[in-house]
Formats: structure tokens, sequence, C-alpha cells
């Protein structure tokens, strides 16, 4: 049913065609000249106005001049013309008018006119609502575009997915077990996992492949630290803002989750979300749904949540610092991952990975640990699990002066020694330091050579021969190459070039063999 406009200001005839366009099923106002017209026009909304042109006070061409200014798009208007008027209709086809009859006419040529006017309403319609959701679709691919762009500096490089790179001990067996029944099922393509187990046990690593091995896997990969996000912006980092949410808000922001949608959100740590945050996740997991801060639009979001702690959720849940109904949320699919002193099978494999991760592209670093080195990796408790792993055996290969790495070396980057051997012929009149390597100011503390030194005298030298090391450490790192060192530090490079001359290195000597560069920090020391 069309709505039909008719104007005319001969009584017999507006009301001849309202009783035709009626009869045909359509529903129709008729009104006696231009500005009635007009005033309707606005309230009545019609498909079709059907208006004869000459008119006392305001005729038809003035009634569609009006409309034509005030609206870009006009439904089709049939004019009705007077026998012998055809310069009149020739202006009216002019002006953009559908069609136009000639007085007197036929009742069933009206009702053929009238119906091409409404089939090309009805298809001008069609095509505005296309439109619409063609810009729509337009607007979602471009900020899905955006959205990926976004993510090009979260997205780590994917290493070969398999199940191998979590070890080979008995104890990560439950753990392997339970990821290849997730993986390898169809359901669980889109359930929620909870990791837990104490930090630095690699629990990215496993979130990384369940995403990996799962359908999603050519999806965005989102890693957020719950507790490393401020307390007031935890919502706009998760959820995003509009523009002019909050003060500081000049742009919108699209949030973590619309970034991850058709992927994987990892929430690690996410014991630290606050209790008021927890109510908002939870309702977002259970709708699928996010609205930005500041924003009434619920936006649909197809996103896999993987979370990790470190803490034990159930005792958190008794305690009334974690909300019940957010744990049984985000437990459906729970794995538990074991400390690394409990898998003594794997310290070694992963001991030699992460050393020829460190040095790989150099020639001259070395590749392998001796023996004995290995069975001090193998007899150590390791608290900070795979991450105090991977720490160690960095200092332990920038300590070591060929080929191999050295127990000496490895004793020194644990922290077994109180000096390292890089520093060991500092004299007794200097104020301890921190050593290169090690990274516990403890140690240096505890040196004999504190003994008698006022605390202020001793904190000026103890901080400006860690600043020295420190510095030494990067030379030592980056071969000398200064600009390379200030962009990995994030200063200027004459920022840094006043550092070295305050402490008086040369970077010359660092240009050389990471052997060499060793022996020039033990001269210098």
């Amino acid at each position: 049913m069309a709505k039909i406009l008719i104007v005319d200001d001969e009584d017999t005839i507006r009301k001849l065609l309202l009783s035709a366009v009626q009869r045909h099923g359509h529903e129709a106002v008729a009104v006696e000249d231009g500005f009635r017209a007009v005033d309707t026009f606005e309230n009545f909304q019609p498909d079709v106005v059907v208006s004869d042109i000459k008119m006392p006070k305001f005729t038809g061409f003035q009634m569609f001049e009006k409309l034509k200014s005030k609206h870009a798009k006009l439904p089709p208007v049939i004019f009705i013309t007077g026998h012998g008027e055809k310069s009149a209709a020739v202006e009216a086809l002019r002006l953009g008018a559908f069609d136009y009859l000639e007085k007197p006419f036929d009742m069933d040529d009206f009702a053929h006119h009238l119906n091409a006017a409404i089939a090309k309403r009805t298809m001008e319609q069609e095509n505005t609502r296309l439109e619409t959701e063609l810009a729509t679709a337009n607007k979602k691919l471009s900020e899905r575009l955006e959205a990926r762009t976004e993510l090009v500096h979260r997205i780590q490089t994917t290493e070969t997915n398999t199940l191998d790179r979590l070890g080979v001990s008995p104890a990560i067996y439950p753990a392997k077990e339970a990821l290849k029944r997730l993986t390898e099922n169809e359901l669980g393509n889109d359930v929620s996992v909870l990791l837990s187990g104490p930090s630095g046990s690699g629990k990215e690593v496993v979130a990384k492949l369940v995403h990996d091995l799962s359908a999603r896997a050519k999806g965005p990969w989102v890693p957020v630290n719950c507790g490393a996000l401020p307390d007031n912006l935890i919502e706009s980092e998760l959820f995003g803002h509009e523009k002019g949410a909050f003060s500081g808000a000049a742009n919108k922001k699209l949030g973590l989750f619309e970034l991850a949608d058709g992927g994987t959100i990892f929430l690690d740590e996410i014991g630290e979300l606050p209790l008021a945050m927890q109510v908002k996740l939870l309702r977002v997991l259970q709708e699928r749904s996010i609205r930005r801060v500041g924003g009434n639009t619920e936006i649909k979001i197809d996103v896999r949540v993987v979370a990790a702690t470190n803490r034990d959720l159930k005792t958190e849940v008794t305690k009334k610092t974690f909300r019940e109904d957010l744990f049984f949320r985000l437990n459906s699919f729970p794995i538990a991952l074991p400390s690394l002193k409990e898998r003594k099978e794997d310290i070694i494999p992963f001991a030699e990975k992460l050393l020829k991760e460190c040095t790989n592209g150099m020639t001259k670093a070395p590749r392998e640990f001796t023996e004995e080195a290995k069975r001090i990796f193998e007899g150590y408790d390791w608290p900070g699990n795979v991450r105090e792993l991977k720490s160690t055996v960095h200092r332990a290969a920038l300590l070591s002066n060929g080929p191999v790495v050295t127990p000496d070396a490895v004793r020194t980057a644990l922290g077994v020694n109180n000096v390292t051997p890089i520093r060991a012929n500092i004299t007794a009149t200097t104020a301890p330091v921190l050593s290169l390597v090690t990274d516990t100011p403890a140690a240096a503390a505890t040196n004999s050579t504190s003994a008698g030194i006022p605390y202020h005298e001793w904190k000026k030298g103890y901080m400006k021969n860690m600043e020295r090391d420190y510095l030494q450490q990067q030379l030592l790192h980056f071969h000398g190459n200064v600009s390379a060192m200030a962009r990995a530090m994030k200063v200027s490079r004459p920022n840094l070039c006043r550092l070295l001359r305050k402490h008086t290195i040369a970077t010359a000597e660092f240009r050389d063999t990471p052997a060499a560069a060793v022996e020039t920090l033990k001269r210098v020391a």
C-alpha cells in the first residue's frame, strides 16, 4: 500500500481521484491548493504526488519548486494539465516531474501512470536501503581494517605450533593432554579457558597455543596484562571510548575486545581486575557485546577469552575479592601449569633453545653449555620459573668468553657469587657497585668494601657505578653502536653521549667482537 497526495482546486476531480486511489488499496489525502499541499507533505510523507498545474494562489509548479527547495529527493510527481497545454506538460517534465496527464483522462490511464510512479518509488526506496546497508558494511569493514592495523604491533611472531614446545616432562603431561583435547574438539574453538600456575611458568605460551591451534588462528591475538592497566582507564582500554567521552578523549578509540573480534583475547593476571570491572567483564562474556565508554550502541563481538592467574581464584572467591559468577564463566576449561622445578627434564632443552635464540646471528657467541654448567642449571630451584631461566641464560652467555657457557658464568648469572668475575678486580677504595649482569642490589650492598663508608657517599658511588655498569652492558650488547643503543634506551643520542663522557667510557673499545669486548670491559673495570 502506497501513500498518495492529491492536489486539485476542483472538488469534483479531487473526489474522483481520491476514490480511484482508495479502490486500488492505497492511502490517500486530498487538498485544494499548493499551500496546503506543502504543509501536508511534511506530515504525510507521500510516495506519489498527483497535482493540477493551474490553481489559484499557488500553482502546481510553485508547489513543486517549494518542495524541491526543502527536500533533496522528492517522490514521483504526476502533473495534470488542461487540454492542449502541451507547453505546460513539457515544462513539467523539464522541472523533473515523473509524468503528466492531459484532461480529460481515462481512469485506467490514470491507474497505469500511478502504478508506474509507485513502482519507481519502491525501487528508489530499495536502492536507498541498499545504499544504507552498504555504507554500514563499509564502515564496519573500515573499522575492522583500522583494528587490524592497530594490532600489527601487538601480534607476536608465531613459532611452530606444536605441543612439543611445552616440554617432555611428566609433570607437564596433564596440561598437554588437556590442551590436545581442547584443540582437537570443534566445541573447543569458543570455550573460555582459565590457565593457572606460578609466575613465569609459561601461561602466555600456552594461551598462544590455544589460539594458534584453534579455528581462530587466522584471527587477531590480543594479549593484555590486567595488572598493568590503570584503574581509571581499564574500561576504556578493554571496551574503547567515543570521542569526547571524557576529558582527553579527543578521538574515538577501539577497545581491546573490539580489536580481538574474530580471534582471541588473553587476559593475563585476571585476579588483579577490580571488582567493579569484573561485573562489566561478566556482562560482556554473557551478552557477547560491548559498549564503548560514552557510547549508547551495543557492538556485537566474536571473541574467545583465555584468562591466566598465579592466584588461587577459589580462595579469592571465598575472600570476596573475586566474583564467583565470573570465576565459573572463565573456568569453563581449566589448565594448570607446574613450576619449572617440577619439570627437571625440561630445564636443559629450554636453556639450549633460549641460548640459541639470544645468540642468533652472532658468529663468536657461545653456542652450548658445558656439562658442569648443565648440572648447575638442573640443581637450581628456579623460583622465577622459565622467565628466570631466560634471564639467566642471557646473562651467562654475556659473561662467557668463548664457544661455550662456563660454570662460573652460570654461577655468577644465578647470583651464587657476590661479585662477578668482570668486577672482581675492583679496588677496595671504590664504592660497592651493582654487578654488570646480576640484578640483585643486595649482593653488591653486602660487599665488605662498604664498611665504614658514610651512607650518602656510599649511595652516590653505588648509583654512579650502577649507571656506568648499565651503559657498559648496553655498549657490549650493541657492539659500540651508540645510535642503536640510544634507540633501545629511548633517549636522545646527544644525551647518551653526555652520559658516556661523564663516565669516561670510550665507545671505540666496544666496536669489536663480543669476546674481545668482554676482555675490554674487564680491562676498563
